[in-house]
Formats: structure tokens, sequence, C-alpha cells
């Protein structure tokens, strides 16, 4: 069974139009509404490939009771957020001129810690209850400690069970403390614009990304890193190795989530005991799918096997 956790869930409207221009009226068609939020999204597209999924986090307000009641709608998890007072958060996503994507997206409900040490708690109770191979933690939280999710990473190591997969798809400070710290993902997913940040260096070339990943202590001892590159692909250090990872040209509809669907197709394939070449195979296509959908966070199985088969993955020198 496969976990996710999302501290910010959101209400996503995605709006469709030829062009778009700051500063002008834009008259738009009915959005494209759905919950999104990085590991509702993930676990969307792991529960559409068939596995069972439980989905935490925080819900609160009148946002928050809509994205209880569309989630229940799906029927693809088991719920158990956890109640606050503050009002969950919306987000918009504009699609125009071609492929470019405008997103404008609300911070969301400031998270105390000691409800952090509740969802922790709750955690740990859903892990008595379930049998837990895979917990994925992914995005944002509106807290101000920035070692939070390596202390979430070190409670789930410590007091929950040392050998889960532990995906993480976070950035920035974050992602920075969770390298530096004690205990290490299985597997993190910063893109090339993530990456750069977390090196202070801007990057464009895949030899770069080999480069530092190669030479930066901060990327030892995690299992499986996926620098995603766009229409690029990704470059990939699994262990000791370097791949790259190149992926066909599709027509796009809407890219938003589709870095969600790859750690979603991810945590599906390494619950599956696929091996790794073939998680990260499998990984790419979900994020492809999910590009052809204008649902957030959707996959089609059968495109996905399609696919797969269409993504090549050489190792660098």
């Amino acid at each position: 069974m496969i976990l996710t956790i999302t501290m910010n869930p959101s209400i996503d409207s995605i709006y469709f139009t030829k062009h778009f221009e700051l500063g002008t009226m834009t008259r738009f068609a009915s959005p494209v509404r759905y919950v999104g939020g990085k590991g509702i999204n993930c676990g969307r597209a792991s529960a559409l490939l068939g596995s069972s999924v439980i989905l935490t986090g925080f819900l609160g307000g009148y946002f928050g009771g809509m994205i209880q009641d569309m989630l229940q709608n799906e029927n693809l998890f088991d719920l158990h957020f956890l109640p606050i007072a503050e009002e969950s958060r919306g987000a918009v996503t504009i699609m125009h001129d071609g492929e470019t994507q405008t997103e404008l997206v609300e911070a969301g409900p400031e998270i105390a810690d000691t409800t952090i040490k509740k969802l922790m708690n709750d955690i740990k109770q859903i892990s008595t209850n379930n049998y837990l191979s895979v917990i994925t933690i992914n995005g944002s939280v509106n807290n101000q400690d920035p070692f939070l999710y390596a202390k979430l990473l070190q409670y789930i190591k410590e007091q929950i069970d040392p050998s889960i997969y532990i995906l993480m798809d976070i950035s920035g400070q974050h992602l920075r403390e969770v390298l530096a710290s004690k205990y290490k993902p299985m597997f993190i997913k910063p893109n090339i614009h993530e990456f750069s940040d977390i090196i202070h260096q801007k990057i464009t070339k895949k030899s770069d990304i080999k480069y530092h990943l190669k030479t930066n202590p901060l990327f030892k001892d995690i299992d499986v890193i996926m620098i995603s590159c766009g229409s690029y692909g990704a470059v990939v250090k699994v262990k000791e190795e370097f791949w790259n990872v190149e992926i066909p040209k599709i027509p796009v509809i809407n890219t938003t989530g589709s870095g969600d669907a790859t750690v979603g197709g991810f945590a599906h394939s390494l619950e599956q005991n696929y091996p790794l070449k073939e998680c990260v195979r499998y990984a790419m296509a979900c994020g492809m799918s999910n590009a052809q959908q204008s649902e957030v966070g959707k996959v089609i199985p059968a495109d996905v096997k399609n696919l797969a088969k269409s993504i090549k993955i050489t190792e660098m020198k």
C-alpha cells in the first residue's frame, strides 16, 4: 500500500485560451476544476495504475470540505486528512500561446508545529493498521521550520519502519535540509530549475547535471535521484550509475501534475518490484500520459505502457 502526504492541498482551476496577456481582460470558457496538491496528484496516478492508496495531510474551511467531497467522489483512495481551522488553498493555471503555462498559487494555511506532531502520530497509526511499502512526501507546506521535512523523515525512519521506501518531491530550503540530514529518502525528483536552486548555479546541460550529482556530497546516499528536464527527458542517478533518459515529442494538452504523476508511477512500479531502470521508464511514461490529459494527475494505464516503449535510457559515461 502507498501513503501520500500532502500538507497543502488545493482546488486547482485550469483555464485554456489561445492567447493570454497581462493587464487585459480575458474571457474563458468554464475551467477544468480538480483537487490538486502534489501528493494528491501523485496518489491519483498510483491509484489509477492499480495501487491501493491512502491520502493524508490537512484540510480546512470551505475549500477543505470541497476537496474532501471531490476526493470521495473519485472513489480511488482511503482518506485520512486531519481537519484544521484555516482555509485550504486554491490555485489557477492558464494554458495559453501554444504550450505556455501561467500559474497563480496561494501560499495556503500556516501549519503550526503542534499540528505537524498530530500528523506524525496519525501516520504512525495508519502504519499500524496497514502494511505500507511506500510513503511519498510531496509539495510545499506553509510552516516556518526549514527542518520540518527532515524531522518527518527522521520520525518515519526511527518511529515507524526504516525499511519503508520514502519518496520525496519537495524543493527549496526544505530539500536542502533533507539532503544535509542524517536520514535520506530513497528517491528525490527535483526538476532542472529546482536542482539549479539547490546548487546555487544555473544548469542547462545534462552533462553538467551529471557532474554536480557526481561531485557534490549533498547527493550521496540517495538510491535514486531523478532530475527532470521537461521535453528533454531526465538525468537519473541510480546509486553509482548515471542514466540519460530521452522521451519522444508528444502532443501536450496540460503539463500541470506531470511531475506528480511521474512520482506516482515510480511509487507504483516500486511497489510492484520492477527493476529500477523499469521504474524510471514507467515513471517517465506516466508523466507523459498526464501531459496528454486536461485533468491533473490523471494517467491512462494503456497509454503508459505504449509510451514506455518509446523511452530511451542510456548510461552516461
